[in-house]
């Protein structure tokens, strides 16, 4: 298994990219907890290691995923009052 990492993203172009998931119905939040567990576990996020570490770093971030594969899918904590976001990322790693 790869080592995660945390990937601070442009926030300009995140915002409407998390409005594109909301409009095509791939945005998460917490709220839906079957949803959000489902991706949690199928994607390993460790959700406590994750937010205790951006915590350090920024106030008041709000959590979210983007459940849609390419450029922008993944889990996300951000904060619009601090302009920015982070992403949770585990590479893929293929055998072979």
């Amino acid at each position: 298994m790869s080592r995660p990492t945390v990937q601070r993203i442009n926030f300009t172009e995140f915002r409407p990219a998390l409005e594109r998931a909301r409009a095509a119905g791939t945005r998460i939040v917490p709220d839906e907890k079957d949803r959000w567990t489902r991706y949690v576990t199928e994607h390993g996020v460790r959700e406590h290691n994750f937010r205790a570490y951006a915590a350090g770093q920024y106030e008041g971030l709000e959590p979210v995923i983007i459940d849609e594969p390419g450029e922008w899918g993944g889990y996300y904590l951000w904060s619009a009052a601090e302009e920015v976001a982070l992403r949770w990322h585990r590479p893929i790693i293929r055998n072979g």
